[in-house]
């Protein structure tokens, strides 16, 4: 079931939804039994809402005390932003536990919970270990062994046919050799008058039949002790545990403590709702008794018989107890006190209902909402009654009503309802005015004819009253007869179809004569005498009804109870001997009930190793629980197994958690056909062979239990259970084989079952192949006993397979193949690590038995030896069976040999087999087993292929594992032409050539154990996968020699997976694979930064598309000879040539991937690349390995510059990075010269000289056409769109550049449709001062001004084209005191003088987007491009301005991952990007709308980190910080989410609107990631300064 490894603290991780519950996959969770104890591990996401001051509350007694139900101890979850949240508990004990999690809602600090949620423990059961059945070893040199419920082999026996307890021996000798291990004995207490054992007399006493003569009269306790003796000995002399039966739902009819406790059944006193059902059941018997004197036929022989009988029911029964008065008004009697009430003064009428467009039935329906109340409840004849007032006031205001409308169609009576409603009285407003021509005028009174006007005098409006009145009645009586006849129908119907069962079916009990011992119809009510004992009881208390089960009800309602009608509709299959037991809803309700029931319940768990519990499904659910509870207080380790009936697996399964139910009964005799069959022993039968469940399981480090030093541990993540079946092979209550099938399929169906992997049973008689099932309540005949008894029937066989089935289970045979072949069904059993298994080729016989062989192809057994066990068929000498009078026999039958199959070694293509084909005579009912195994070099194949995994990793750095773990398609083909990623047949392509393309299979692979996957399939027919791993890496050797110690190690593994079975290489290259990828992983965060490797699963996904993002390729690089790792915008389409890198992305990213990640050195690789390149005093957006680079962006350099701040600010290098020396590609007067010219790289400048050319020529303003433009640099492009501009506003100190037919910033799709008339027309030109721009250049002035100070920088400003000098401090300052007023836009237009506003205003309290753009209204759009400023500037921003900006930014941009483009409300918003349109609407033709509407993932980070900045300084979070935290870690729950699920295990470009997919955006962009790094690296920071 789980992972497990005794030298290891096992950990079982729970992962609970967002708000601390389960997902409906999860809503079982079943636990292994504490052998040893182990740790169960809730997990929080970070971010999930319950994360906000989570608690975990649970009544499983963490503090070690006895266990209460209603005891919730509660358990902190930690306080981390980071990494997940996790509290743990030890698990110690079994049983069925409760929890939900306890969290504060963020905005409003309300205390909410979850659902309850639900976990359970298997019991521990301790056995006596017994010998092998194949070689007589010792199972275990150990006392006693641990045996898993799915050890468990349980024969059921009739305690009263086994005789007195001192005649036990023989049987219990003979169940045990069979290999049973337990043994359910059925009730042994004192029997009621039907002698059934489920109907009980004594819940406290034993039956007399079961002791010696002597013991009879000994005292209970006594008694209790002689069966605790046998018990005992069944235990310690036989190894069998022993379970019983634990009736609770009813008692027998005639027990004696009903007279003194009535009340502890459904009487006609405590549910008065039953009396109709008992009057009925009463006529229905007094009928029966008079069918002879009515005219009817006493003995039914034909369907006509029960029809004419059936039809006197209507006439002597139902008309007789005048069934209707049960649901209607009593129409006499209500006139009667309506005309009463007339004689009294009246109530006014009322005068808020309009009647004018009510039917009749209507009104009345109306009436009987306004005056119908019920004066008791349904039991009580003409309960429902009328209030009177109400009623004549209603009556006369319909009669008012009714006149009006006859004298005045036009007067307005106020709003027209349609339904009868309360009419509103507000006013109307007239639609004429006053005195107009068309006016009707109307007296200010009452606008209604008075009813004096109508009626001559009082006398003749009460006729009136009473006339209408009685037609309501009958009205409203209508719907009631309606239900009236429908339940009559049924109660015809159900009678009719049980007595045809009774009386006529084949399959029924076919009573004959109906007399008083057999009436027509079983009582429903128990009728308690009358005596001196009883007398004290109201006569309705001494009727109670008997219990029963129903067809396809809801077990979760209590058909007993006032919300169903089923004992009045005759729909219970009533058990006349049983009186259903009325618990109520808590003990307070029948405390004696309670008492008794609990007392028998403890009697038997001191008894019995384990309870079945009868009628399980109408048993209320909170009366089992406590029942059980206080079961296994007495014994903690209490199995229970039951038997449900509710048709739904959902509902069985709320019974299983709830009650702690540890197996469910599932029965192969059930089965109707040899498919359906193997169906059932497929669902049972344990996890598919070459399973890969346990690869799922993760090695970590934890501490130990006592939490003082670290151990290792294991890790299973729990994925929801099913409920664990007890597979039964036959019944006590079932039909037998020769009464369903035919006698021979005893052996093939007790032989599938026995090679199932879970809890197994039978019945005593099953193996000796009694022809019928045994009479529970008649039989009195004993169980036979033999000389030779394993020689009767199967024995000799079911006592083989017991015990392997108990081995198998021991020694962890867990997989399993079924295969289903016309009548054939092969199981084959396999133990997992050291591949030795059992074949069971059996022979179904389901209908007539045939001698002939069949069809089965021959079996084909992959790499595996085999060899023959037995190989037999039952042969039933005699079909006719006639009973022994003194004892219970079978069927004249025996086991005979057979020969073995014909068994030839084959070889093709996939290696060896073994080729079994059956001998020519095998009939049906025949059953072979082999044991099997696979060449001894496969032994500890697993540990091998996880062996070293460490060493070939060890030398690894980032960019070998880049190699190792990631490339796409471009990356791979453009180092190795004319190879790529990995295609699955019937899948397709993989994302990656490496690991992680593999992973993604494989982690859905080894999730749901789905081995039909096309991978697999794949890995099965070939070792391509195989050869494709290990090959791929060594074309990679020339750039990347330290793969040569992986190489090794993947072939050394390889080879040896090649020679297993072809079906245990998926699960081999599955674990080799995945040890291969966490070596990979632990290698790349062994070179982290502790922020990395001590972050949570979130962080460290991100920080691995540093990894994804950052290797070699051919055809560019940071330099244009030689080769090196670089930056990919975005995997797959940014990935090799001129496309793959871009100066503005990885400036953007570089804090993010780089620095936080602690990957220095590519960060500073990137600096002196694109360093290396300065021309124009510009960083190119296009690098093109410094070949031809692109300056045509304005924004690059100032990112480059931020970049270079941070790598000074947190790398170990520090300042004296400045002091780096760089080449420089172009000469000093910006001329373009090829890479090969002599001028190229001939002088070198300091990263210091480097900062000051950008910003003095910035200062000093940039003007000039790209080089090479026209159509081959951007075939889109008009001529005005090559010049570049861009100089300072020293008036404010702003940064301007950009014109309307360029685009300078991200923001830069340029328009391609000429159909559409966009072609060359950029979508967002952003001209004029950027935004993110100013906030960029403010934050280099800020950091030169302090250099500078500090005497790290030799300049202290720029000179400018006039001549002048600037201080960065003076220039820093005139932004600083411009930025407000030039961009912000006040909430309150009483504050616009204060700002420079020239425009219609769109939305207010935000910050422009750009500042003097050449289209004016783009200024004043929402973008999500000033959080970016407020990041790196914060200090230019009003903070409380900022706060307000920010929040609506969250309300109109924030969408689910990323931020909208633009706002929603605007005019050119468009948020479905779709390149491909090929429409002639400009917005979105050629997807023109790029930046216009779809949401942009890497804006999320910046907008959160400007928001956590600016909400703990000003907001909620100023006060505790830890609520903005929270607030934002809820919001970024999606994103890991996405790139936990993503294929290419990152986080998207954009997405469409509202988070839907955009199929042309990258699935992985670098900056996506990047931001939300640089985020969790502030809130990390923060998070330090808080703890300190």
């Amino acid at each position: 079931m789980h992972c497990k490894n005794t030298s290891q603290i096992n950990i079982y991780l729970l992962e609970l939804q967002s708000d601390g519950s389960l997902s409906k996959e999860k809503n079982f969770i079943r636990l292994p039994p504490p052998v040893n104890p182990y740790i169960l591990r809730f997990n929080i996401r970070v971010g999930s809402i319950a994360s906000q001051e989570g608690i975990l509350y649970t009544n499983y007694p963490i503090d070690g005390s006895e266990f209460d139900r209603k005891n919730f101890h509660s358990k902190r979850f930690p306080i981390e932003f980071t990494r997940p949240l996790n509290t743990d508990i030890t698990i110690q004990r079994a049983g069925a536990f409760e929890f939900y999690v306890e969290y504060k809602e963020l905005n409003s600090n309300l205390t909410k919970s979850s659902a309850k949620s639900y976990f359970t423990v298997d019991p521990l059961l301790h056995i006596i270990p017994r010998h092998r059945i194949l070689s007589s070893e010792p199972i275990s040199s150990e006392p006693t062994i641990t045996l898993p419920i799915d050890g468990l082999a349980i024969q059921s026996v009739l305690p009263k046919l086994l005789g007195r307890f001192s005649e036990w021996d023989p049987h219990i000798k003979v169940i045990s050799d069979l290999g049973y291990n337990m043994i359910h004995f059925l009730p042994m207490q004192v029997r009621g008058m039907s002698n059934s054992p489920y109907s009980i007399y004594d819940q406290l006493s034993f039956s007399n039949d079961l002791f010696e003569p002597k013991d009879r009269s000994k005292s209970p306790e006594e008694k209790i002790e002689i069966i605790k003796k046998t018990l005992n000995k069944i235990e310690h002399e036989y190894k069998i545990l022993s379970l019983t039966d634990i009736v609770w739902n009813h008692t027998a009819c005639n027990c004696n403590w009903l007279e003194e406790h009535p009340e502890a059944g459904y009487n006609l006193i405590n549910s008065p709702h039953l009396t109709p059902a008992y009057e009925l059941d009463t006529v229905l018997l007094e009928y029966s008794s008079n069918l002879s004197k009515l005219g009817f036929p006493t003995r039914i022989k034909t369907e006509k018989d029960l029809d004419s009988i059936i039809e006197g029911v209507k006439e002597h029964v139902i008309k007789k107890i005048r069934l209707w008065e049960f649901y209607v008004i009593n129409v006499k009697e209500a006139l009667t006190e309506f005309k009463e009430a007339l004689n009294k003064p009246w109530p006014p009428s009322r005068e808020d209902i309009n009647f004018t467009s009510l039917s009749f039935k209507a009104k009345a329906k109306l009436l009987a909402e306004k005056a119908l109340y019920h004066k008791g409840a349904f039991g009580q004849r003409f309960y429902k009654k009328l209030n009177y007032e109400s009623s004549i006031s209603f009556i006369l205001s319909l009669i008012e009503s009714e006149d009006s409308s006859e004298s005045d169609d036009d007067v307005e009576n106020g709003s027209e309802s349609t339904d009868g409603g309360i009419v509103d009285k507000k006013p109307v407003t007239p639609t004429k005015k006053p005195g107009s021509k068309n006016e009707k005028t109307k007296p200010a009174a009452l606008e209604k004819i008075k009813l004096t006007e109508k009626f001559d005098d009082k006398s003749a409006l009460m006729e009136a009253m009473i006339n209408k009145f009685e037609a309501l009645v009958n009205e409203i009586n209508l719907p009631l007869y309606i239900t009236y006849d429908d339940n009559v129908i049924s109660i015809l119907d159900n009678l009719w179809n049980r007595v045809k069962y009774m009386r006529l079916d084949p399959h029924g009990p076919k009573q004959g004569e109906i007399n008083k011992r057999y009436p027509l119809i079983e009582p429903y009510f128990t009728r308690i005498p009358l005596n001196n004992t009883t007398k004290k009881h109201p006569k309705g208390a001494l009727a109670v009804a008997n219990n029963g089960w129903l067809w396809n009800a809801n077990p979760l309602v209590d058909f007993a109870s006032s919300e169903s009608f089923a004992y009045l509709r005759r729909e219970v299959i009533v058990w006349g001997d049983c009186v259903k037991l009325r618990y109520g809803k808590s003990k307070e309700d029948s405390p004696w009930l309670w008492d008794h029931m609990t007392k028998y319940t403890v009697q038997l768990a001191k008894l019995f190793h384990g309870f079945r519990i009868d009628n399980c499904h109408g048993t209320p659910i909170h009366v089992a629980q406590h029942l059980l509870d206080e079961a296994r207080r007495v014994r903690p380790n209490l199995y229970v197994v039951a038997e449900l009936f509710t048709g739904s697996e959902e509902t069985d399964i709320k019974y299983v958690r709830a009650l702690g139910i540890n197996s469910l009964i599932r029965e192969a005799m059930q089965a109707w056909d040899p498919r359906e069959l193997s169906r059932l022993v497929h669902r049972h039968g344990g996890k598919p062979i070459g399973s890969m469940k346990e690869t799922e399981c993760l090695t970590t480090v934890c501490k130990d239990l006592n939490r003082k030093s670290d151990t290792q541990c294991l890790v299973t993540p729990l994925l929801g259970s099913k409920p664990h079946a007890l597979f039964i092979d036959c019944s006590h209550d079932n039909e037998t084989p020769h009464q369903k099938r035919v006698a021979e399929d005893t052996l093939s169906n007790g032989a599938l079952v026995a090679m199932s992997s879970c809890a197994i049973g039978s019945v005593k008689g099953y193996d000796e192949i009694y022809p019928q099932l045994v009479d529970l309540v008649n039989e009195t005949r004993p169980y036979e006993l033999h000389e030779k008894p394993l020689d009767i029937g199967i024995g000799r066989v079911k006592k083989v397979l017991q015990h392997l089935h108990t081995e198998m289970i021991l020694d962890g045979y867990i997989e399993t193949h079924v295969h289903h072949e016309n009548d054939y069904i092969i199981v084959h059993r396999l133990q997992p690590h050291n591949n030795r298994g059992y074949l069971l080729i059996a022979h179904c016989a389901f209908s007539k038995p045939t001698a002939q062989r069949g069809e089965l192809s021959p079996v084909k057994l992959r790499g595996t030896r085999a060899e023959l066990i037995f190989s037999t068929h039952l042969k039933v000498h005699s079909r006719e069976f006639t009973p022994r009078k003194d004892r219970l026999s079978g069927l004249s039958a025996s086991l005979e040999s057979l020969n073995g199959p014909n068994m030839r070694r084959i070889s093709d293509d996939h290696g060896y087999y073994t080729e079994v084909t059956l001998p020519k005579e095998f009939p049906s009912g025949s059953v072979m087993l082999m044991k099997t195994w696979v060449d001894k070099q496969h032994n500890g194949l697993d540990e091998f292929l996880t062996s070293d995994v460490e060493e070939p990793f060890r030398e690894l750095d980032l960019v070998d594992l880049n190699i190792v773990l990631h490339r796409c398609n471009g990356e791979e083909n453009d180092v190795t032409p004319g190879h790529g990623v990995y295609n699955i047949p019937g899948y397709g392509d993989l994302p990656y050539c490496g690991l992680e393309g593999f992973m993604l299979i494989l982690r859905h692979v080894m999730k749901h154990n789905d081995l039909g996957h096309p991978l697999c399939s794949n890995l099965r027919e070939g070792h391509w996968a195989l050869d494709y791993v290990a090959n791929r890496l060594e074309r990679y050797l020339e750039i990347a020699p330290k793969l040569k110690k992986l190489i090794k190690w993947y072939k050394e593994r390889f080879d040896a997976i090649k020679t297993a079975p072809n079906f245990l290489i998926p699960k081999y290259f599955a674990l080799t694979i995945k040890s291969a990828y966490e070596a990979a992983i632990n290698r790349i965060l062994e070179q982290s930064s502790p922020f990395v490797y001590e972050g949570g699963p979130f962080i460290q996904s991100l920080a691995l598309c540093s990894v994804q993002m950052y290797g070699t390729v051919l055809s560019t690089g940071l330099h244009p000879t030689e080769i090196g790792p670089s930056m990919a915008a975005g995997l797959p389409h940014f990935t090799y040539k001129h496309m793959r890198c871009w100066g503005r992305d990885v400036f953007i990213s570089l804090r993010g991937l780089f620095i936080t990640t602690g990957n220095f050195e590519a960060a500073k690789r990137h600096i002196i690349g694109f360093a290396s390149v300065l021309k124009h005093g510009l960083i190119p957006n296009l690098l093109d390995a410094a070949r031809r680079p692109r300056y045509n962006c304005r924004d690059a350099s100032w990112w480059f510059l931020q970049s270079i701040q941070e790598y000074c600010k947190f790398s170990p290098e520090g300042i004296e990075f400045l002091k780096t020396s760089v080449l420089r590609r172009f000469p000093k007067n910006d001329e373009f010269v090829e890479v090969d010219d002599p001028l190229a790289y001939k002088y070198e400048s300091t990263i210091l000289e480097i900062i000051q050319e950008i910003v003095e020529r910035h200062a000093k303003g940039i003007h000039f056409k790209e080089w090479n433009a026209g159509p081959k640099l951007d075939h889109a492009m008009t001529e005005k769109g090559f010049q570049v501009d861009i100089q300072v506003d020293w008036e404010t100190g702003l940064l301007f550049g950009g014109n309307k037919f360029n685009c300078g910033t991200w923001m830069d799709k340029m328009g391609e449709s000429e159909k559409a008339g966009n072609k060359g027309i950029p979508a967002t030109p952003r001209d004029g001062a950027a935004v993110e721009i100013i906030g960029l250049l403010k934050s280099t002035l800020r950091w030169l001004s302090e250099l500078s100070e500090q005497g790290h920088y030799p300049w202290k400003g720029v000179g400018l084209e006039d001549g002048r000098h600037i201080t960065f401090a003076e220039w820093n300052d005139l932004i600083q005191k411009s930025f407000e007023k030039c961009f912000y836009i006040p909430l309150d237009p009483a504050d616009d003088s204060k700002y420079e506003l020239n425009t219609k205003i769109n939305r207010r309290g935000i910050y422009k987007d750009t500042y003097k753009a050449s289209n004016n209204y783009e200024d004043y759009q929402l973008r999500p491009n000033f959080p970016i400023a407020m990041v790196v500037a914060p200090e230019l921003f009003n903070n409380h301005h900022a706060l307000q900006a920010l929040n609506i930014a969250r309300e109109k941009l924030a969408g689910p991952l990323g931020m909208r483009s633009l706002d929603p409300r605007d005019w050119a918003y468009r948020g479905i990007y779709d390149n491909n349109n090929d429409s002639d609407d400009k917005s979105i033709a050629k997807g023109w709308n790029y930046h216009q509407g779809p949401e942009w993932l890497w804006c999320t980070g910046y907008f959160l980190r400007a928001y956590l900045y600016f909400d703990t300084l000003v907001g909620k979070g100023k006060e505790n910080p830890h609520k903005t935290i929270c607030d934002i870690t809820q919001h970024l729950l999606p994103h890991s989410k996405i790139i936990e699920k993503s294929p290419w295990a990152g986080l998207p470009e954009l997405t469409n609107a509202n988070g839907a997919e955009c199929h042309h955006s990258c699935p992985t962009q670098a900056w996506s990631s990047a931001t939300l790094l640089d985020l969790f690296d502030d809130i990390k920071k923060l998070e330090r300064i808080l703890n300190n």
